[in-house]
């Protein structure tokens, strides 16, 4: 057991107290004080910023007096009729009218000096000097400020050129030159105000080297500046910060650059300048803190034996508190203390009142929870109607065209417009509740291992009814093996075949489409991408959220909602993967890049001869007896074209509309397939099917159900309720025809 801690008189306490209470505000103002002195510094530093924007716009403002002046040499008509002497003796006029400017030069395009006003007419002429802006210019056309550089002429004097292309019909004749001393930039670095802070003013070019300089420019104009200033002054266009001066002095460095000629203007301002405040403030409140301190201590040594009195009741109080009851405290003159009961319980109440207000959220947030989970409920009734209302209409128009179709009565143009927007409207309804599925994270993949050639096949085969329509050239390149993923192979083509009609749609008539895959990175990479409209930089960070697209044209012609790319984006990272959009800007097409992980487990496939089945020879494959297929289904018109439409398939078609005619047909009719429709009036398909087997025992035909409900929970429903197949309307006829057609296979091969 630890000894106990030594006591000490009352009055030492109160002269901790007292220290421990004013030592946090001391530090605290001294805290408050430096902050104001860094706001102060701060402001230096902004008007150090300022003052090199300023310096810098003051360059721009003399450099385009230059460039307007050399424009307006650059219009002259000697140009036009190529009198090059009368143009020189122009030129010459000018120059004298130009204090900064030492000499005009005109040069062709490849280079070759044609004139220089400080040399005769017909003289010899020195080089270009100045190489680098003068490319700039040539592969430009526009007005550049050079860099400084040393004159190829007899004075090798420094110099930079301000260099105006002279264009003529579209082309490049010749660059215009004006060639300006450091010394002209003298005014325009001198500082104008009387501030103290400013030590040097300084013109850095684009290469590094300085221009011009307010302090000793003899010695530094024309040399390149500290790799320090470099590095800092080029990561940014302006800001402040520390080094130290080509002079070895420690400093604070403001700079901007200046645009579009890219020099730096720099303000240079001694360390101790700004830093003065900082220190002068801590110095102060330190040295008032300590003085707060001592006289603090002092005063509660001498008020000690009555502020004694005080804390003796208020630790009598605190322990009636504690024993739970009513606490009693003797007038007293310090305020605080004789305050401290009521505070103790108005505390009490304030906590109970807490209590209250907590149990009452609480209580509310469930109210909340339960409201939101009904909404979601009634939301997926909604959905489910929604696609059964939608669907149902659908279903014997789709039918209806096709039996036109086979009749050769469907051959006008007209009617592939309504068989294509049709198929349309379909994709659009599809799109619409898969999407509300996955945003809910209640569609289920059914992976199984799949060559990813195998998806991309069938995606261009959804796809090439746009891409032939609008007269794309599509080019593919996926290796037929060793590109194996796990994948649901539905959703995965229904990826691929959005993104290739994605950059159908946007892509005009005539343009080119590409679709690429390569191992990457461990996993595979897929890539489509197009030469079409392309994709603002404002536009794809929302690309793929609900309902986004891109500009369309006021007619719409191709139509839909803006889901197909949220769908690619839920589906893709469903499996695992990611997916990212690209484009160089408006007009110059985009990319899209489905990132896939690789299926860790992938087999080589196996040989030909082990994965066929048995083959059914032609007379095992048929049989001789026409297979029966009874529909029921309460849409009359939607029943008798399915019926209509499998007669014409060669098939023997029978039509119910509720459950009593279904129930007569099946006994009369002995159907070898039942389509039943799950939605009907009275007992639904699941009540027939069950009625129906009642009645027929083992001679019940097979299943399959014919609904305007799609979900998941409808297909399980289903499956458990001994249905073969799921189908939703309106009805793929192949599908139907190729169900069909395996079960008569099936019976034909177990005869």
């Amino acid at each position: 057991m630890s000894a106990p801690a030594p006591s000490l008189p009352l009055r030492w306490h109160l002269v901790r107290l007292a220290v421990g209470t004013l030592l946090p505000a001391v530090v605290f103002a001294a805290v408050v004080v430096f902050q104001l002195a860094r706001l102060e510094r701060k402001d230096a530093e902004r008007r150090a910023v300022r003052s090199a924007r300023s310096l810098a716009a003051a360059f721009e403002r003399e450099m385009s007096g230059s460039i307007r002046t050399l424009q307006a040499l650059a219009e002259s008509s000697h140009l036009d009729r190529g009198e090059l002497e009368s143009f020189r003796a122009e030129c010459e006029r000018v120059r004298r009218t130009q204090p900064a400017w030492r000499q005009v030069l005109l040069f062709s395009p490849d280079g070759r000096v044609l004139f220089n006003t400080s040399y005769p007419w017909g003289a010899p002429l020195p080089t270009l000097a100045e190489q680098e802006s003068f490319t700039r210019v040539v592969e430009t056309h526009q007005p550049i400020v050079g860099d400084v550089a040393v004159g190829k002429g007899v004075r090798r004097a420094l110099a930079f050129p301000v260099r105006v292309p002279v264009i003529r019909a579209g082309e490049l004749r010749y660059v215009l030159t004006a060639v300006i001393t450091p010394e002209s930039l003298a005014n325009v670095v001198s500082n104008p105000s009387t501030a103290n802070e400013e030590w040097t003013r300084t013109l850095v070019d684009h290469q590094g080297r300085v221009a011009a300089r307010t302090r000793d420019p003899a010695r530094f104009v024309g040399q390149p500046a500290t790799p320090s200033f470099l590095k800092n002054t080029r990561a940014t266009i302006e800001g402040v910060y520390p080094d130290v001066s080509m002079d070895g002095a420690p400093v604070y460095v403001a700079f901007s650059r200046t645009q579009p000629s890219d020099w730096t203007a720099a303000v240079v301002t001694p360390r101790s300048v700004l830093d003065a405040p900082v220190t002068a403030s801590m110095l102060a409140v330190g040295g008032l803190g300590l003085m707060l301190l001592f006289a603090s201590a002092g005063g509660a040594w001498v008020f000690s034996r009555r502020i004694e009195r005080s804390i003796e009741q208020a630790s009598e109080a605190a322990t009636a508190l504690a024993q739970g009851n009513p606490p009693h405290m003797e007038p007293s003159s310090v305020q605080e203390l004789a305050r401290l009961g009521e505070a103790l319980e108005l505390s009490g109440q304030l906590l109970r009142e807490r209590e209250r207000e907590r149990d009452a959220h609480l209580a509310a947030a469930e109210v909340a929870r339960a409201e939101a989970v009904e909404a979601t409920q009634a939301k997926d009734v909604f959905l489910a109607m929604l696609g059964h209302e939608l669907r149902n209409p659908l279903a014997p128009i789709v039918t209806s065209l096709e039996v036109l179709r086979r009749r050769g009565l469907a051959q006008a143009p007209e009617h592939e417009v309504i068989s294509r927007h049709l198929r349309h409207v379909v994709r659009l309804v599809d799109d619409l509740l898969d999407m509300a599925r996955l945003s809910r994270g209640q569609i289920s993949l059914r992976r199984e291992p799949i060559e990813l050639s195998a998806v991309v096949a069938r995606a261009v085969e959804t796809a090439a009814p746009l891409i032939e329509r609008r007269r794309h050239v599509l080019v593919t390149d996926v290796s037929a093996s060793g590109l194996q993923v796990l994948a649901d192979a539905d959703r995965l083509t229904q990826v691929v075949a959005n993104l290739l009609t994605n950059s159908a749609k946007y892509t005009p008539p005539g343009g080119h489409i590409q679709l690429w895959a390569r191992e990457f990175d461990g996993g595979i990479r897929l890539i489509v991408e197009d030469d079409g409209q392309g994709l603002t930089p404002e536009l794809i960070p929302q690309l793929f959220e609900p309902f986004v697209q891109g500009p369309r044209t006021f007619d719409r012609s191709e139509g839909g909602l803006g889901i197909g790319l949220a769908m690619v984006r839920n589906l893709v990272e469903a499996h695992g993967g990611r997916v990212e959009a690209h484009s160089e800007g408006p007009g110059r097409g985009s990319r899209f890049t489905v990132w896939l992980p690789r299926h860790a487990r992938a087999e080589a496939p196996l040989p030909q001869e082990t994965r066929q089945g048995p083959v059914l020879s032609g007379a095992e494959s048929m049989s001789s007896k026409r297979v029966r297929v009874l529909v029921v289904d309460d849409n009359v018109d939607a029943a008798e074209a399915l019926a209509d439409l499998l007669s014409m398939s060669g098939y023997e078609a029978a039509v119910a509309h509720d459950c009593p005619q279904a129930l007569t047909r099946a006994e009369s009719f002995r159907p070898d397939v039942a389509l039943l429709d799950i939605g009907l009036p009275g007992v639904d398909g699941y009540g027939v099917a069950e009625r129906i087997r009642e009645r027929l025992g083992e001679a019940s035909p097979v299943f399959a159900a014919l609904t305007g409900f799609g979900q998941e929970g409808d297909r399980t429903r289903s499956q458990a309720a001994g249905f073969r197949h799921h189908f939703v309307k309106p009805i793929d006829i192949e599908d139907l025809l190729a169900f069909i057609k395996s079960l008569r296979l099936t019976r034909s091969g177990a005869a």
